[in-house]
């Protein structure tokens, strides 16, 4: 199987999804999961559209196949993707995180499917924004809900937060709520989107 927590820095997004269709390929796709997909958007070189979701059963990941009005769509550059799943960021976290990759907890994601009228029912661009003081920079990802095309210039919404900060999250060190009311993660824009769903990810 695939190990998905240690891949080399200069992985392509091609390569990066052909090994997680592998790695989940004896996952069966959960009751009633919905049809509709995952649209992940990397720009830059080497880029393109991945569609992720459940087709006869099994997960799939295809590059450039078109999805009308997809529930969420994640945005980034192909440089900040490659810094969360191998890099800067991955390394973060992985100091303090188990981030083994175990294809059977990675199939529960898709079996929660409680929660997707509410996703749903989301509209608008939110931005995550996670900064390295460190190294001076920072990476973004963008989530658009709703099927309307995303705006990663422009978003709604904003949430901002330390690298330091967000491994605390991502380890379960600090509550989200918690590190909201500590200024610990700061909101820009519009505070509707970001708070339903923290309240939904709390629930």
């Amino acid at each position: 199987m695939a190990d998905l927590a240690n891949l080399p820095n200069d992985i392509t997004p091609d390569h990066f999804f052909e090994l997680v269709e592998s790695a989940l390929a004896d996952e069966p796709a959960p009751s009633g999961a919905s049809p509709e997909k995952l649209l992940i958007h990397l720009n830059g070189d080497g880029g393109g559209t991945w569609a992720l979701g459940f087709q006869d059963g099994k997960l799939t990941a295809k590059k450039n196949v078109g999805e009308k009005d997809p529930p969420l769509q994640l945005s980034m550059t192909v440089d900040d993707w490659r810094a969360f799943v191998a890099g800067r960021v991955r390394d973060a976290v992985a100091a303090k995180v188990n981030v083994g990759f175990d294809a059977k907890q990675v199939a529960k994601l898709y079996r929660v499917t409680n929660k997707t009228d509410q996703v749903k029912a989301f509209k608008g661009n939110l931005q995550l924004v996670v900064e390295d003081k460190e190294k001076g920079g920072a990476h973004r990802v963008t989530l658009t809900f709703g099927g309307a095309g995303p705006v990663t210039d422009n978003p709604e919404t904003t949430v901002s937060v330390d690298l330091e900060d967000f491994v605390g999250l991502a380890g379960g060190e600090i509550n989200a709520q918690t590190a909201f009311f500590m200024g610990k993660i700061r909101l820009d824009g519009d505070m509707n989107l970001a708070m339903s769903l923290m309240a939904l990810a709390q629930g």
